[in-house]
């Protein structure tokens, strides 16, 4: 897991504190191989939970604050005297983004990683899909009408007009690329309804007749209305 985390975090820029600014988004959060659970925040002037699951998006928590987000043991550390203990996790989040993925990814005795995601209203709509690759391998997919590459720590998104207001099967094939060349791993069809936003989590499969396993997740983006006239 190490490896894939160090490719997409070292596209991140991390500020130090005298470049923090304030944040105002919603926060959504999903976590890889073990769960995240008995942690907290500074929201504004309150205390908030942390919890990441491995079974689907959480619920959305408004968020208010520095640009970089703080994880501690304890709501208590939030009110000590330093010095402070180091704090379980911390991130900076996008800016000026109404709504941000942190994929929370734990294992073993390895520290807690948050990689944050900019998934605002203008970043995927409703019948879009998005591509996260954390496997080792460069993956090629046949996605519909759709073909395209995915390399290591990187991640796409992919849409198509009917998709907006279609429902339908989508025919879906992937395959490793090596030497050059490409191993089919995977050929199925997904159910589509248009009012999802997609996401779709690749990562290196468990077995050798199964190197790719895929996890999917959705959720449902607000609808923004026009100003009355």
């Amino acid at each position: 897991m190490n490896f894939r985390i160090a490719l997409i975090l070292g596209t991140l820029a991390v500020s130090s504190p005298a470049q923090q600014e304030m944040v105002k988004t919603e926060i959504v959060t999903l976590a890889i191989d073990e769960p995240v659970t008995n942690l907290y925040f500074k929201n504004e002037q309150e205390t908030s939970s942390f919890q990441a699951n491995l079974t689907g998006l959480s619920e959305p928590l408004a968020y208010k604050g520095p640009q970089r987000l703080i994880l501690r043991a304890s709501e208590a550390e939030f009110a000590a005297e330093p010095p402070l203990p180091p704090p379980a996790a911390a991130v900076d989040l996008p800016l000026k983004s109404d709504k941000v993925l942190l994929v929370c990814v734990k294992s073993k005795d390895k520290p807690l990683q948050l990689i944050p995601y900019d998934i605002a209203s203008g970043k995927g709509a409703a019948g879009d899909y998005r591509f996260f690759n954390f496997s080792h391998s460069t993956l090629s997919l046949i996605f519909g009408s759709k073909k395209f590459v995915i390399k290591p720590g990187s991640n796409l998104l992919v849409t198509d007009s009917s998709w907006k207001s279609e429902v339908m099967e989508m025919d879906v094939e992937m395959a490793i690329i090596k030497d050059g060349k490409p191993k089919r791993v995977y050929s199925s069809a997904w159910g589509h309804r248009p009012g999802r936003r997609n996401y779709v989590f690749m990562f290196d499969g468990p077995q050798t007749y199964k190197p790719i396993k895929i996890c999917r997740f959705f959720d449902v983006p607000s609808i923004v209305k026009p100003p009355a006239s």
